[in-house]
């Protein structure tokens, strides 16, 4: 992809002080290491790593602020900043019984959760030792009730506040209790004696759901619909559509068609199913409202809740103005309850919450649920004044619930996983955008395009594998595997986005890291059809079997296999998405190939070159199919058309010219409404000759072609067939003959002041190399066009451009420029890389001109670059390409056409060998339009290296 102008960084939020040697180990060391733990990535020892992106709960490096010691706090002054002072683990209380991390942690709660910008900082009495009897009396035993964190007595009474170890304890604590009580006919909604209910949300995590559906829950998933859909690069930071939503219209659909069926409504904040996508105000606002409609308990899965905050405050309308402390407050204002990992959004190493709203239709729909969640949480995790948590646990998360509120800080973890994704999108890498909080996704589906890769062949599994082989960087597949593709009903796996993670720890990496594994990504997508696929070879039907499977890579066979038609149609199909056809077009494109290639086309493809046979040069591997696309510079608009020769039963000009019109027989019937023979039919004679045909082997071995047929797609009209023919044929004295041809064509169609003007410029080396005609009815709008090859030097050679752009300026004044296609040839050309040592060194720059009826005596002229002869490697051919389409100022949707539609026709890296771009050709328009066609060569035997 072309550069994109990266934002400023903010200014750091933090210094490293602490450093951490990381290992270094061999490709090879680290394949031992992955067959040793089965290739499963969770298995694989993190001190073997150079970056670690599998996840980022608990990874955070804790601040200062949160491990410094005060050693003999009573000799501190009081602090009245929580931000300003070194407080934390060394302060961590590890009394069974109501150790004072408990009474700082449940302040902590009311303060960020409850009070926004009115906190009562607790946590700075009992930190620098001023914590007295008065003090716990008139705040930490305080009767608090009817918000998140009941206190003193209604804590004990009507306790619904839980500690527990990490986010899925108290996913798990909470729904086999409301499991539990839902089947004992407790819950007070009456369900109509139902046991089994539904949970509704805008994207399960996979513990949440796993969690949800071990206590016997279905799940329904209702996200806003748009999460793949393209979002403009330049929009990155200035513009966010909130794709992480709830879909609240799809949402009361489902409860107004099964009343009473649903007993929770869950929002996860920020959407960790829907890659990392915020969820808006507005969203939280309606979810909340329904719910209250419909007597439902609203609960948010909060691990993020203030990075989703910071995406409130910067994106949405309203709140630019706002503290981070006010919005985490009216967020949770619209909530019933939540569930939290402390890992995440509370900056420490361990720690979960869950907690609801005292009083509130949670708790009056399952009476005492408050009671019997303590019970569970002493049986599974401890005593509630710690829930499996360590004192000095408990005070970091405190610590780090303050902290990352900061609004500095966000800005600067914000920043840097959105320069992440940028970064990656210059590359050409596509992520899924604009991107999230907490993690850079990569689009999967786009990363294989092309590749023929299906969803269950876990190929997202293998480039994981692949990125930790190579470079030591460990990401998490949160695709097909991890959601069960295999598993699911057809209807389940239409839900199943196909997408890698790239979870960035808080504090931990630095740019250089990024840059690092930007790169290595690069490399992957470069060799990309190399990744193997992997299989299942333990544990397929686990739940979370991401965590604990055995599994095996699979190599892919990276020769062409199958036959000519259904390896061009396959080509074929990705590059009708790669354009933007709807399906309709791609099936009639299909068809019509089917059309052109037949009976030959059912052929096997062989390993190289069959010489004995007709070898065509419609491409210049030798096969007798090309792809060509032409996209508009301005808008990205692309047409998609396929070039085929009909191939003879037998290696002979008579068999090859029956091949040729027997298939024009075929067009014409098979599209009576909009083809039509009759211009050919009057200038047949002139290029197909009776004689040729009669005497098959009578020195005819100057020719190379009998007729090609292409065919491109039009919305308007459908499918539209073209006929190219050889002016050569007939004569030995192949260029006087081919202008004498081309002449009396021109003449016999009504054109031939159009050709006068183009022949009075032809010069000494300049030769009619093809004739096209439209097969179109239409005898207006119906084309006639000449090729005409200038001879006589290579094409980088800068005269020879010079003059080339000096003739299209005679022909075509009201269209053509000279400078541009003197920019366009010069950025093709590039440094000079013309092969004199090779058959193809000298190959000749090639323009043609269109005539129509429509458009009169003034042609439409292209000219064409042969990039296959002077690059090295398909590589430089889109280097050139590429710095061509920015030079020019082609628009993002042109340049991104480009790379999807290259993405489309290649099987192997660009680097090795050259081919695939044949041709790259200019057309100037009326109106300073510009148009590129790129010709692509499918490489059904391989690519080209001499």
């Amino acid at each position: 992809m072309a550069p994109l102008i990266l934002p400023a960084r903010p200014p750091p939020a933090h210094a490293a002080l602490v450093v951490r040697s990381l290992p270094t180990a061999t490709a090879e060391e680290r394949e031992r290491i992955l067959e040793d733990v089965e290739y499963n990535v969770f298995a694989f020892p993190a001190g073997l790593l150079t970056c670690d992106f599998l996840s980022d709960s608990g990874t955070s490096a804790m601040t200062d602020v949160q491990w410094a010691a005060c050693k003999n706090p009573s000799l501190h002054t009081p602090w009245t900043n929580p931000h300003s002072h070194h407080w934390s683990v060394m302060r961590g209380d590890e009394s069974y019984g109501r150790n004072w991390g408990y009474y700082c942690l449940l302040d902590a709660f009311r303060d960020i959760f409850e009070r926004g910008s009115r906190r009562g900082d607790a946590i700075e009495r009992i930190l620098t030792g001023k914590a007295d009897v008065d003090f716990y009396q008139t705040n930490l035993l305080t009767s608090y009730h009817g918000g998140f964190v009941n206190g003193g007595r209604h804590q004990l009474e009507r306790p619904n506040f839980f500690i527990l170890p990490q986010g899925r304890c108290a996913e798990t604590l909470l729904f086999s209790t409301m499991s539990a009580m839902i089947a004992e006919g407790q819950d007070h909604r009456n369900h109509a004696s139902q046991k089994i209910t539904t949970i509704i949300s805008n994207g399960f995590f996979d513990t949440t759901g796993a969690n949800a559906a071990a206590a016997g829950f279905h799940l329904q998933t209702f996200t806003q619909p748009g999460l793949t859909d393209h979002f403009p690069q330049e929009l990155i930071g200035r513009k966010n559509n909130f794709k992480g939503n709830l879909d609240v219209a799809a949402t009361e659909a489902f409860l107004d068609e099964n009343p009473g069926q649903v007993s929770m409504i869950l929002v996860t904040i920020t959407n960790n199913w829907a890659a990392a996508q915020p969820v808006s105000m507005a969203n939280l606002r309606d979810a909340s409202a329904l719910a209250k409609r419909k007597s439902i308990p609203l609960f948010l899965d909060a691990c993020r809740f203030a990075e989703n905050a910071y995406f409130i405050q910067r994106y949405e309308e309203g709140y630019a103005d706002k503290p981070i402390v006010e919005i985490v407050q009216e967020m949770f204002s619209y909530a019933g309850g939540f569930t939290i990992s402390l890992k995440k959004d509370g900056l420490a190493n361990m720690g979960g919450v869950l907690s609801f709203r005292d009083e509130g239709l949670f708790a009056q729909t399952y009476e005492g649920i408050g009671m019997r969640l303590k019970e569970r949480q002493i049986l599974c995790y401890g005593n509630d004044s710690y829930g499996g948590m360590s004192g000095r646990d408990l005070m970091a998360a405190a610590a780090g619930l303050y902290q990352v509120t900061d609004q500095a800080y966000l800005r600067d973890r914000i920043t840097q996983v959105q320069l992440f994704a940028q970064k990656l999108q210059q590359k050409g890498i596509a992520v899924l955008s604009p991107p999230g909080g907490h993690a850079v996704y990569l689009d999967m589906d786009h990363f294989f395009f092309g590749c023929n890769r299906k969803p269950e062949d876990f190929a997202s599994v293998g480039f994981t594998l692949e990125l930790i082989k190579a470079y030591g960087i460990r990401a998490a597949e949160a695709g097909p595997f991890g959601w069960a593709y295999d598993l699911k009903a057809p209807e389940e796996r239409t839900k199943i986005p196909n997408l890698v993670r790239f979870a960035v720890p808080r504090h931990v990496y630095s740019d250089g890291h990024i840059d690092y594994t930007v790169g290595a990504i690069k490399d992957l997508y470069d060799r990309r059809h190399t990744i193997p696929n992997v299989t299942i070879t333990r544990g397929k039907h686990m739940r979370l079997r991401h965590f604990s499977a055995g599994l095996k890579p699979v190599p892919v066979d990276e020769t062409t296999n199958g036959t000519f038609f259904s390896e061009a149609s396959r080509q074929l199909s990705y590059l009708s998405q790669a354009v933007g056809q709807d399906s309709s077009a791609g099936e009639q494109l299909t068809r019509a190939l089917a059309l052109a290639t037949g009976k030959w086309g059912q052929t096997s493809i062989s390993k190289q070159v069959d010489q004995a046979a007709w070898v065509s040069s419609v491409s210049n591997d030798g096969s007798a199919i090309e792809y060509s696309v032409s996209i508009d510079q301005a808008t990205g608009k692309a047409e998609l058309r396929f070039l085929t020769e009909a191939q003879p039963s037998e290696n002979s000009w008579r068999h090859l010219t029956e091949a040729a019109l027997r298939l024009n027989q075929d067009i014409a019937a098979n599209y009576p409404a909009t083809v039509s023979l009759d211009r050919f039919d009057t200038i047949r004679d002139l290029f197909i000759p009776t004689q040729l045909t009669s005497d098959p082997e009578d020195g005819n071995s100057h020719i190379k072609m009998a007729a090609w047929h292409s065919c491109a797609w039009s919305a308007k009209k459908g499918p539209q067939w073209k006929l190219y023919l050889d002016p050569c044929a007939g004569g030995k004295d192949s260029t006087t003959h081919a202008l004498v041809t081309t002449r009396e064509a021109f003449h016999r169609l009504g054109l031939e002041n159009g050709w006068k003007l183009v022949e009075s410029i032809l010069g000494r080396n300049d030769r009619v190399i093809y004739f096209s005609l439209d097969m179109s009815s239409d005898q207006d709008e119906a084309r006639v066009k000449a090729y005409i090859a200038h001879g006589g030097a290579d094409a980088t050679s800068r005269p020879m451009a010079a003059e080339v752009a000096r003739k299209h300026a005679i022909i075509c004044p009201d269209t053509a420029d000279a400078f541009e296609i003197q920019r366009f040839l010069a950025a093709m050309a590039g440094r000079d890389f013309g092969r004199p040592d090779s058959p193809d060194g000298m190959k000749s720059l090639i323009s043609c001109f269109a005539f129509s009826s429509k458009t009169g005596e003034r042609p439409v002229g292209t000219v064409h670059f042969p990039m296959d002869a002077y690059v090295e490697n398909d590589a430089e051919a889109k280097r050139r390409v590429e710095a061509y389409l920015t030079t020019v100022g082609a628009s993002v949707a042109a340049r991104e056409r480009y790379a999807s539609v290259l993405a489309a026709t290649q099987r192997r890296a660009l680097s090795q060998g050259r081919g695939i771009h044949a041709w790259v050709s200019l057309k100037l328009k009326a109106g300073g339009k510009r148009e590129n066609t790129f010709y692509l060569c499918p490489e059904m035997f391989g690519p080209r290296t001499a």
